[in-house]
């Protein structure tokens, strides 16, 4: 074998090499998503990552600040959020509940039909004009959002909006698409909200991010104030003032059900409650 064959075998062998290199660095096709979980209608299926970030903040309306770019938001390990926005808030949140729970008995992909008097009267909120623009200027902030969440520093999702829509101005019905992107929270985990506890915290949005925040784990773990002040996406500025406000939306909970009782030590807070019979087996599992 001559030393030309020899060099143009190996030139050969380099390129198959670095052909096979670039097919494995090509991204992997994403498949789509075949269909939403079911839950019983007394619950809100509710994606983790909404619940353990500051993606739907617990602050009031007339707290809202508006990203101006991608932005990182606070969240659990494990998840990373970011936004590009006005921002969320927990009545954001209910509207694109109550939607995802009227689509979850279809396939991804088909719109759902419903009346803005419907949805407000499922939300328990009041019929006249001043609730119908406040659900326009919900829907408006839900569609107009865009937002990037990666998980363990795997994959990357980002979509604008989690839902797009179409309104009949005359009769004032929906027709809504939901974005697949935003479905896909729902592959990394959900938890089961109880909508009727969750009713008798409406207007007291700290109450709600901590009713989701403690519901997605069935055993809450010691947090420093700090964290669910990051999480929540709290503007409160005065440290006092915030403990005051988790104190004050704990009491909420234990009141409703929620949870059993709480601690704040100095700085961290201890909660305790009953896990869900499917959280008890998740705990149960991990200690085999």
């Amino acid at each position: 074998m001559t030393q030309n064959t020899v060099t143009s075998l190996t030139n050969l062998t380099e390129r198959f090499q670095s052909l096979t290199e670039r097919k494995k660095a090509q991204p992997r096709r994403v498949e789509p998503l075949a269909t939403l979980p079911s839950w019983p209608t007394g619950m809100r299926g509710t994606p983790n990552a909404c619940l353990r970030s500051a993606l739907f903040a617990g602050v009031q309306g007339n707290e809202r600040i508006a990203y101006k770019k991608r932005t990182l938001l606070a969240a659990v390990e494990g998840i990373e959020v970011r936004y590009l926005g006005v921002q969320l808030n927990q009545s954001d949140l209910d509207v694109w509940m109550q939607i995802v729970h009227l689509s979850r008995m279809q396939l991804p992909g088909f719109s759902v039909t419903f009346s803005a008097h419907a949805l407000l009267m499922a939300l328990g909120r009041s019929t006249g004009k001043s609730q119908h623009e406040w659900l326009k200027e919900s829907m408006a902030r839900l569609g107009g959002a865009f937002v990037e969440i990666t998980y363990h520093g795997r994959q990357t999702f980002g979509e604008k909006g989690f839902l797009r829509y179409h309104r009949d101005e005359i009769t004032q019905r929906y027709v809504v698409e939901l974005t697949e992107s935003m479905l896909r929270l729902f592959e990394d985990g959900y938890t089961h909200i109880e909508f009727e506890q969750r009713q008798q915290l409406r207007k007291h949005p700290l109450a709600l991010w901590l009713h989701g925040f403690l519901s997605s784990h069935a055993a809450p773990y010691p947090l420093k104030l700090q964290t669910l002040y990051q999480l929540s996406g709290s503007s409160t500025q005065n440290p006092r003032d915030f403990k005051l406000r988790v104190r004050k939306a704990l009491q909420a909970l234990v009141t409703i059900g929620a949870i059993e009782r709480f601690e704040i030590d100095e700085d961290v807070v201890k909660v305790k409650k009953q896990p869900t019979p499917t959280q008890k087996r998740h705990l149960e599992l991990r200690q085999h």
